[in-house]
């Protein structure tokens, strides 16, 4: 069965490689936001009979009914949204090469394309930017800010320049990573926290507090799990996972509401004072931050910018 659906598989890529248009995928993408073909038409913008051809040519390739019509509109099949994160990645990534394109007619005369996680974007790209566009005033620097798991893959395909991450557990061939950050989780509060102000905290004086979850798909959710359910194992916690700074800061003023952030994280939030870190004695080691590249150096803009990431200022500035 698995050859079979591998043998399927490569049938209906090498339709859709000879046969899919971009316009097609555009017209998917409208469909699933407009929910009508005459509003996704009106949007691209096509005529409604040219979008309603566009989009029966792309079922005939594929073989499957992608949207379904109901008496509101359409909403796509399970096929239709299997192939939708194909279409917006290629709507994405046609974006970004169009803006790279516009600033170079503008006068940039270059373009350096970057990944970070938020950590990272936080504490190590956005105190350098200052003096490289002091250097390199004429760069236009493209910024995508994701997980990891997401970012890595984009590297490896040559779609970044380099990834601003936590050190992976493995990189392909060719690719290397370098550590330029230490970094711990810590305990955060709002201001006015019952705890707030006070010192060496013992973890048992938390029993009471409700926690805001980071993410599952991060370092910090593991510490979570393993070292304050492991101290806490009757802690409670608000019905949501989230590292936006704007909605932690929200939640944080719930009654006992805590979380956890990275201390690469922390200065711009603590910097409103409406927020404090919590001196809780307990360990929560994070790896380090730091940036991967491929390994025969990548171009000299992001050389200069790394060679900016290495000094020795830079990195204190980012553990302040």
């Amino acid at each position: 069965m698995e050859a079979d659906i591998s043998g399927l598989a490569k049938v209906l890529h090498a339709r859709l490689a000879a046969h899919g248009r971009l316009r097609q995928l555009q017209l998917l993408v409208a469909l699933e936001d407009c929910g009508s073909i005459a509003r996704a038409a009106e949007q691209i913008p096509m005529s409604q009979s040219a979008a309603t051809q566009a989009l029966a040519e792309l079922e005939r390739v594929v073989g499957m009914t992608l949207f379904e019509r109901h008496a509101r509109g359409v909403r796509a099949t399970p096929a239709g949204r299997a192939l939708m994160s194909a279409a917006r990645g290629a709507m994405a990534g046609l974006l970004d090469a169009a803006e790279s394109l516009a600033a170079l007619r503008q006068g940039a005369t270059a373009t350096l394309r970057l990944g970070a996680i938020p950590a990272a974007a936080c504490a190590l790209i956005s105190p350098l930017l200052g003096a490289f566009y002091g250097a390199h005033p004429e760069v236009h620097l493209e910024l995508l800010e994701d997980s990891g798991a997401r970012l890595l893959p984009m590297l490896t395909a040559g779609s970044l320049d380099a990834v601003f991450c936590r050190a992976p557990q493995r990189l392909p061939a060719g690719f290397g990573f370098e550590p330029l950050l230490a970094d711990e989780g810590v305990v955060v509060a709002a201001a006015g926290h019952a705890l707030a102000g006070r010192s060496a905290l013992p973890m048992a004086a938390l029993a009471g507090a409700r926690w805001v979850l980071p993410t599952a798909s991060i370092q910090l959710r593991e510490v979570f799990e393993t070292v304050v359910l492991a101290a806490l194992p009757q802690a409670s916690w608000f019905p949501v996972s989230t590292l936006s700074l704007p909605v932690l800061e929200g939640l944080l003023h719930q009654p006992g509401a805590v979380t956890l952030l990275p201390r690469s994280m922390c200065a711009n939030l603590l910097a409103g004072g409406r927020v404090c870190r919590l001196d809780v004695a307990f360990s929560a080691p994070l790896a380090p931050l730091g940036v991967a590249y491929p390994q025969a150096g990548g171009s000299a803009l992001l050389q200069d910018l790394l060679a900016l990431a290495r000094r020795p200022d830079a990195a204190a500035r980012a553990a302040a």
